[in-house]
């Protein structure tokens, strides 16, 4: 809604000016100016209605105190990935085979019976991470999961 009081203020002020503009004989030439004053007035209240607003700016993350105890707990999981197969075995590929199974159970897929449909839909980077027969951390060196495939591998969970 237009703000009323400036409106007021100007129609006041108009009504006051075409008097006096009556009374010493340019009655005619001061309602033009109060018309254009109050049509200008108008079109600024409009101009102002009409703009856009504020864009709001995106709520700061949160700290990782401020974060929910399980968000914080995941949060772990991942970092612990990225850095060694260590963490890939002991803590993201607990979080995701109960996931995936579940999943997969939709489906009418046991990864134990059916491995090569379960490949199939999960894709080769997931499957890597939950399949039944993956070997042991202990038994391998290297590097956690990168996080281009770790995302990738996210991604397909979701679209299951």
């Amino acid at each position: 809604m237009i703000a009323r009081r400036p409106l007021l203020v100007v129609i006041a002020a108009g009504v006051a000016a075409t008097a006096l503009g009556f009374i010493f004989g340019q009655g005619s030439t001061v309602a033009l100016a109060v018309a254009l004053a109050l049509a200008a007035a108008l079109a600024a209240a409009a101009a102002l209605r009409l703009r856009p607003g504020r864009r709001q700016q995106p709520p700061p993350r949160a700290r990782d105190d401020e974060m929910p105890l399980r968000l914080r707990q995941i949060a772990g999981v991942l970092r612990e990935s990225a850095e060694s197969e260590f963490g890939v075995d002991r803590s993201l590929r607990p979080l995701l085979v109960p996931i995936v199974a579940a999943r997969l159970g939709r489906r009418g897929v046991d990864m134990a019976l059916a491995p090569r449909r379960a490949q199939e839909l999960l894709g080769d980077g997931l499957w890597e991470i939950v399949r039944p027969d993956r070997p042991s951390a202990a038994h391998r060196v290297g590097r956690g999961l990168a996080t281009d495939d770790l995302r990738t591998a996210i991604d397909r969970l979701e679209q299951l």
